[in-house]
């Protein structure tokens, strides 16, 4: 029986410390994120093209990232939700990198560890939902109704019993 291969395609060197990196739904992308020495996020889009790796969009923000999905977006969109140092939860357009096109501003106030999604890309019906871990012991949820970009109107937050 044939051991399984690690193949490696392409690679990309690159000037921060990468804490993920996600296919963007039905794409030949993907997007790579985390922090840069100075304690910045970076943010970065990639197209592969002809065998190689082509950078198509990059954002430095003030805090670094440390999670992200595409699991509430729907699959039009494709939109990245990600969970910060600083304690953020945004949701990014990787077409236009400037702002988000949501934010919840120190919803934690530790690390988001770890951030999943739900109701996007045409799995399940309802509001998309996100749920983050940090070390607080706070998990805020994403649910209520939709505005006219699809994303829910509120945000809830409950303490974790431990």
């Amino acid at each position: 029986m044939d051991k399984p291969h690690i193949i490696e395609h392409v690679s990309k060197s690159i000037d921060y410390t990468v804490f993920g990196s996600r296919w963007v739904p039905s794409s030949a992308r993907l997007v790579a994120f985390g922090q840069r020495a100075a304690g910045t996020g970076a943010l970065e889009v990639y197209e592969l093209r002809q065998g190689a790796l082509h950078r198509t969009t990059e954002a430095t923000k003030k805090s670094g990232f440390k999670c992200g999905t595409f699991g509430a977006s729907r699959l039009e969109e494709r939109h990245l939700a990600t969970g910060s140092f600083g304690g953020d939860v945004q949701v990014w357009d990787l077409e236009r990198l400037g702002s988000p096109v949501w934010h919840a501003h120190r919803k934690h106030s530790a690390i988001v560890n770890c951030i999943d999604g739900v109701g996007g890309l045409g799995i399940g019906g309802g509001a998309p939902e996100l749920v983050t871990g940090s070390r607080d012991g706070k998990h805020p949820c994403r649910c209520g109704f939709r505005n006219e970009k699809g994303w829910p109107l509120t945000l809830e937050t409950r303490r974790v019993r431990r």
